[in-house]
């Protein structure tokens, strides 16, 4: 089920959790769930406060901005073409193919000189086509981010990639986001 609620997937035990959760704050003050968080990443994850500015720190560290392209699907989440904005770079929207994921034929069209980043989102928890469109991305030299927002526990084939913890995500933090570089 697709839903666009508060929070979806919250069952009895949840709110049992987050009520418990609210009146221990000695337990979370210290932050000890950011470093559980931490170990089931294997300790190779920064937290942001969103996926939105994961990926916005994404792009920054890797010197996109004004002037550069970053091709994106044209079925995502505002949040994607947000960041590229805000760092000063342009969205240019690929078709999605039948997986509602990138259509990597259309991505190879879109390329420019300007191109400087491909972003593949998993849509609904289902892999994109990363096998072409990585070897799309390295015959153009162009840095490959994969949108892990709907589809935690896929294997990383990019050179980074991003999540989110919103409170309609896999796992739901109701806030927060997390960068992994390859």
């Amino acid at each position: 089920m697709i839903s666009a609620s508060l929070s979806p997937n919250t069952e009895p035990d949840d709110v049992l959790l987050a009520v418990k959760t609210l009146f221990t704050p000695w337990k979370w003050q210290k932050g000890e769930a950011l470093l559980g968080v931490r170990r089931w990443f294997g300790n190779k994850i920064t937290l942001f406060s969103s996926g939105r500015v994961a990926l916005f720190a994404l792009l920054k560290s890797f010197g996109i901005g004004e002037g550069d392209e970053v091709i994106i699907q044209a079925f995502t989440c505002v949040a994607v073409p947000n960041s590229i904005l805000w760092v000063g770079a342009t969205p240019i929207y690929a078709d999605i193919d039948d997986t509602y994921n990138i259509d990597p034929r259309d991505v190879d069209k879109k390329i420019t000189k300007k191109t400087k980043a491909i972003i593949i989102q998993h849509t609904f928890g289902i892999p994109a086509n990363v096998p072409e469109i990585s070897r799309i991305a390295k015959k153009h030299g162009l840095l490959l981010i994969e949108d892990f927002a709907h589809s935690l526990g896929l294997p990383m084939s990019g050179d980074a990639a991003f999540f989110s913890f919103g409170r309609y995500k896999v796992i739901s933090s109701v806030w927060g986001g997390g960068t992994v570089i390859n």
